[in-house]
């Protein structure tokens, strides 16, 4: 694997991470934020500390690249804006303009703020790497069902909003690139063409994580064919696969309190990153959501190791 990735809740972040994940032979570090963190807003608090800077610079000096996966199109589109612009947002399936989740990627209006949004993250992210991860809301139900709209499955909703905000960051990062997130609404093939600077980010949040992907598994097997499907689409010298092999926030169902060891298989785990090769994709990452320093020091780093382990043996 060429990008081989772990991602932790950036509220999670220490330099105690750098020598574990040289040790593991992961090249690339993902932040991420949870709503109950403050989200977007949070972690752009956080990035404008100094001593937050020097430390992610530190990391990219030893090989490490630092990048963010945020859902952030409540960043970009405000929700404080729905009063003077109803029309910006969402219609439900009831009928009804609704601030709740995502926006109507049917308004050039609502599409032209998020895009002018976008160069904004772009700019307060300041990141070295040209690859950038903004998605859509975290959401299942979050679909636009105006007269307008209603024509476009999850993934071409997605797909809208992605050019618009590829078209800003652009403007800050001209060699910027930008995931396409195959993920809950989003996860269907798009009959809208992606622009060629953007690439797909499989996050298969609803496959059997307990089995591997190529077995008999009927969720599996939707997965296996959804990224088939995709891989026609998209280069898969670009695709990602976003996996969950290490997320505890998962597996204890995002309740902290009750995060646990994890039990890797590394059979499955071996046989999941082998398949994902085997399709062409050479970057993969994983979540590891809770994994702060008690978690660490009350389980080890077991798992991240094998984990490690496994998508460094594998081509």
């Amino acid at each position: 694997m060429n990008k081989r990735g772990i991602i932790i809740l950036y509220t999670d972040f220490s330099r105690d991470w750098l020598p574990l994940l040289k040790v593991c032979g992961i090249n690339k570090l993902g932040l991420h934020a949870l709503y109950c963190n403050g989200g977007v807003e949070g972690i752009m608090q956080w990035l404008s500390k100094e001593e937050v800077r020097k430390d992610i610079d530190f990391f990219e000096e030893n090989g490490i690249e630092v990048e963010y996966e945020l859902h952030a199109l409540d960043w970009l589109l405000p929700r404080s804006l729905f009063a003077a612009h109803p029309d910006w947002f969402r219609m439900n399936d009831l009928g009804e303009r609704t601030k709740d989740w995502n926006c109507c990627v049917s308004n050039e209006e609502g599409l032209s703020y998020i895009e002018r949004s976008a160069f904004r993250y772009a700019e307060l992210l300041a990141q070295k790497s040209h690859n950038y991860y903004i998605w859509r809301d975290d959401t299942k139900d979050g679909l636009c069902h105006c007269e307008q709209c209603k024509k476009y499955n999850g993934a071409d909703q997605n797909m809208l909003v992605m050019k618009h905000i590829l078209k800003g960051i652009k403007q800050y990062d001209p060699q910027a690139k930008l995931s396409f997130l195959t993920y809950q609404d989003s996860f269907d093939i798009p009959l809208i063409t992606p622009d060629k600077d953007m690439f797909l980010e499989f996050a298969p949040i609803e496959r059997n994580h307990f089995v591997s992907i190529i077995g008999k598994d009927a969720q599996n097997e939707k997965n296996r064919e959804i990224l088939e499907r995709l891989l026609k689409i998209f280069p898969a010298e670009t695709a990602q696969a976003l996996e969950y092999f290490l997320d505890v926030s998962l597996f204890c169902q995002w309740q902290r309190e009750k995060a646990g060891p994890l039990q890797i298989d590394e059979k499955r785990l071996n046989a999941d990153v082998a398949y994902y090769s085997s399709l062409g994709i050479k970057n993969i990452s994983t979540f590891a959501a809770f994994m702060d320093c008690e978690w660490l020091q009350r389980y080890g780093t077991n798992a991240i190791e094998t984990y490690g382990k496994i998508v460094n043996e594998i081509e």
